[in-house]
């Protein structure tokens, strides 16, 4: 291998001991190459595909059990046993405060280094309940990570994560999947903002989610989180196995490679910045 990189974004599935009722229920998600996205994977054929060495990675939680997250933590330690890692698992960020507290010393467990609950469309406004507040002091007071997967172009809600992280300095908040894209402009006004927060970060990923005209604009957009960002607070990620709705694993962390113009931005992109972050 020639190069060491650490992938801060991969979900793997146990379709037979998980629930996963977004990708096998009665309504899963109406994606392309479903099956392959389904298809079990060990780190080890993850490894043999891909043309980097896989140094480390941060698993991302994926509704395994979201009544018990800690199952799929229990789960991961068996499954990723001997590998590097870390994982972000699952609470409800606008649940009752003694709730979250609950939840959060339930999931007490080496490998947990944060938590993610998905906030897309509607759900953004779950962002702006009053609980939230308490609930991220926790995290931060915890040295927890919080994974933010919402739209950045809904203002409003960013300008309230702004208000959580500036109220909130020890928190460390990141932001999933370059902040889904979709008006480019607008976006472009919500990164900026965000960008200003020294205790945010932002991952580079999840363009296989969005429309055919921002995964054109991938260059585009990289530049200006780059831009505003720095070199520091940006990181590659895979995505995987979503990733495959459109690209290989291998496919994927070349099109990150050919995004950087110097070997020095590649290392803190693909490895430095990841490995900073989540002490993985």
């Amino acid at each position: 291998m020639s190069e060491r990189i650490i992938d801060p974004h991969v979900h793997f599935f146990n379709l037979v001991q998980g629930q996963y009722d977004w990708l096998q229920g009665n309504n899963p998600v109406p994606w392309p190459n479903l099956d392959t996205i389904k298809a079990p994977i060990s780190v080890k054929q993850l490894q043999h595909i891909s043309q980097f060495e896989i140094a480390g990675l941060v698993h991302i939680e994926a509704g395994f059990d979201n009544q018990h997250p800690i199952n799929e933590l229990h789960w991961l330690a068996e499954h990723l046993s001997g590998h590097n890692y870390k994982a972000i698992s699952f609470a409800n960020i606008n649940s009752h405060p003694d709730d979250f507290n609950n939840a959060i010393t339930a999931l007490s467990h080496p490998s947990l280094v944060g938590i993610r609950d998905i906030t897309e469309g509607a759900d953004a406004m779950r962002l702006s309940d009053a609980t939230c507040h308490d609930n991220l002091a926790l995290l931060a007071s915890k040295q927890l990570i919080f994974e933010a997967q919402f739209e950045v172009e809904k203002l409003t809600i960013t300008q309230q994560l702004i208000n959580y992280c500036q109220q909130l300095q020890h928190l460390q908040l990141i932001i999933n999947h370059a902040g889904l894209p979709n008006n480019l402009s607008i976006w472009q006004h919500g990164i900026s903002q965000l960008a200003q927060l020294p205790n945010c970060w932002i991952k580079f990923s999840g363009f296989e989610l969005l429309t055919a005209q921002m995964q054109a604009q991938q260059q585009q957009c990289f530049n200006f989180i780059l831009q505003h960002f720095g070199q520091h607070r940006v990181m590659f990620a895979s995505n995987f196995p979503v990733c495959q709705i459109n690209a290989s694993y291998q496919q994927r962390w070349s099109n990150h490679f050919e995004l950087c113009n110097t070997h020095n931005l590649w290392q803190k992109l693909s490895y430095k910045n990841a490995q900073h972050c989540y002490q993985v």
